[in-house]
């Protein structure tokens, strides 16, 4: 009987796509060097993840490019009570 290491466990999910959003995927998956679509889509969680803890905590996000800086706002977390 083989045993299956926690870190071995997947759970397989299916995602719709318009033919529009599949493209843009398929562009960052060439712009970023992934190795597939899946690790694409991990690696955006991670970065999803660690951006929301950030703002979570009180942190913004900028952009600069020699003098010109911008903020980016990803999106706003819920109000907190």
């Amino acid at each position: 009987m083989m045993k299956v290491r926690a870190s071995d466990k997947k759970t397989r999910i299916t995602l719709d796509l318009t033919p529009d959003l599949y493209r843009r995927l398929e562009d960052l998956e060439a712009v970023v060097g992934s190795e597939s679509k899946a690790g694409l889509i991990r690696e955006a969680l991670q970065l999803y993840e660690y951006v929301a803890q950030k703002v979570k905590d009180g942190y913004t996000f900028k952009i600069q490019k020699g003098a010109d800086e911008k903020e980016l706002v990803f999106f706003k977390l819920p109000a907190r009570e």
